[in-house]
C-alpha cells in the first residue's frame, strides 16, 4: 500500500531540505536569472518557428514531455543521492488535475501560434491577473487588489485593446485558441498554485511529475484531432529536426529553470526577470520573424507590460508582512 503523501513527504531526509532552506549564494542567483532567462525569452519563438516547419502540436508537446520525463530518469540514475521521486499514486491523484490543466495551456497556446504572432499571446498572457484576482476571490477568499492594484489592471486591459485593434494579422481561429489558454491559463494560476503548495516535491521531483503525466495527454489529443500529421503529412528535413530538438532541449531546462528559479529569488524579483523575458521575446522575434506586430501594436504590447509590473509590484507590496 503506498504511504500517504505526508509520510511520502517525511521520508525526504531532513539534510536534503535544510540545504533547499539555506540562502543561496549570489553567484547561483545570477546563474538561476540567467538561465530562466535564456529559455524564457527563447522557447516561445523557438515552438513557433517550430510549429511553422512541423504544424502538429500534440506530436511537438509530447517530443517535449518525453525528453523532459528522460531526462529526469537519467539524471535520478546518474545520481541516485539527488532527491527526485518516481510516481506515487497519492502524489499523482492531486498533481494529474494540475497536470491537465498545465497541459492544455500548453496545447492551446501551441494551436494559437499557427494562426497569430508572439506579441498576441504575451497580450494575452499579460491580461491574465485581471481574471485571476476575481477567480482567487471567488474560490479562495482573498481580497481583492487595491485602487492602484486595480487601475494597473485596467491599464493592462487598455494595452491590449490598442494590440488587437491594430493587430494586422487578426485571425478568428487564432484567437479562438487564445481565449482557450486565457482560461486555463487562469486556472492553472489558481489551483496549480494550491497543488504545488500542498504536496511536497524538489524542483526535479515536480519536473517529472509534470512532464510524464503530461504525455498520455498528447496522445490522446493527437487521436482527438484526427491523427499525427508529423507522421503521415510532414516532409521532414533537417531543418524541421532542428528546430523539434531545439525545442526539446530548451523545454527541459526550463522546466527546471522555472521552479528553481521562484525558490531562489522573491515574487517580485522573479516578475522583473519575466518582464525583461517578454521584452527580449520581441526583440527576437522581431529580427528573425517577418509576422510580428507594427508599431502601434508594440505600444500596447509596452503598456501591458509595464502595468503588468506595476500591478505585480503593488500586489508584492500589499502582501508583505
Amino acid at each position: 500500500v503506498t504511504p500517504p503523501a505526508s509520510k511520502i513527504a517525511d521520508a525526504v531526509p531532513a539534510e536534503k531540505r535544510r540545504v533547499e532552506d539555506e540562502v543561496p549564494s549570489r553567484a547561483t542567483i545570477i546563474f538561476g536569472v540567467a538561465l530562466y532567462a535564456a529559455c524564457s525569452s527563447t522557447l516561445l519563438v523557438i515552438n513557433k518557428v517550430a510549429m511553422h516547419v512541423v504544424p502538429d502540436a500534440p506530436f511537438i508537446l509530447f517530443c517535449q514531455f518525453l525528453a523532459s520525463s528522460l531526462a529526469v530518469r537519467g539524471l535520478r540514475v546518474a545520481q541516485p543521492d539527488m532527491d527526485i521521486e518516481l510516481l506515487h499514486w497519492e502524489k499523482a491523484k492531486p498533481f494529474a488535475v494540475a497536470t491537465l490543466v498545465f497541459y492544455l495551456c500548453l496545447f492551446s497556446n501551441t494551436q494559437a501560434l499557427k494562426s497569430v504572432n508572439v506579441e498576441t499571446v504575451i497580450v494575452v498572457r499579460s491580461c491574465s491577473p485581471i481574471a485571476v484576482a476575481c477567480l482567487e476571490r471567488a474560490t479562495l477568499g482573498r481580497p481583492l487588489p487595491s485602487l492602484q492594484g486595480l487601475g494597473a489592471l485596467v491599464v493592462i486591459a487598455l494595452g491590449a485593446v490598442i494590440y488587437v485593434v491594430t493587430d494586422a494579422g487578426f485571425k478568428i481561429d487564432g484567437y479562438f485558441w487564445l481565449l482557450v489558454y486565457f482560461v486555463f491559463i487562469v486556472i492553472e494560476m489558481v489551483f496549480v498554485k494550491f497543488v504545488v503548495d500542498t504536496v511536497p516535491m524538489s524542483t526535479w521531483t515536480r519536473v517529472y511529475y509534470n512532464n510524464t503525466l503530461s504525455l498520455p495527454m498528447a496522445v490522446a489529443s493527437a487521436f482527438a484531432l484526427g491523427g499525427s500529421k508529423a507522421l503521415t503529412q510532414v516532409e521532414w528535413s533537417l531543418g524541421a529536426v532542428g528546430a523539434v530538438l531545439l525545442s526539446c532541449v530548451v523545454g527541459v531546462a526550463i522546466s527546471y529553470a522555472g521552479f528553481n528559479l521562484r525558490k531562489l529569488v522573491s515574487a517580485t524579483s522573479f516578475t522583473v526577470v519575466g518582464v525583461v523575458c517578454k521584452i527580449i521575446t520581441v526583440l527576437i522575434n522581431d529580427s528573425i520573424w517577418t509576422q510580428h506586430s507594427n508599431m502601434f501594436g508594440h505600444l500596447g504590447l509596452l503598456i501591458c507590460i509595464v502595468a503588468g509590473f506595476v500591478y505585480e509590484k503593488v500586489k508584492a507590496k500589499k502582501e508583505a508582512p
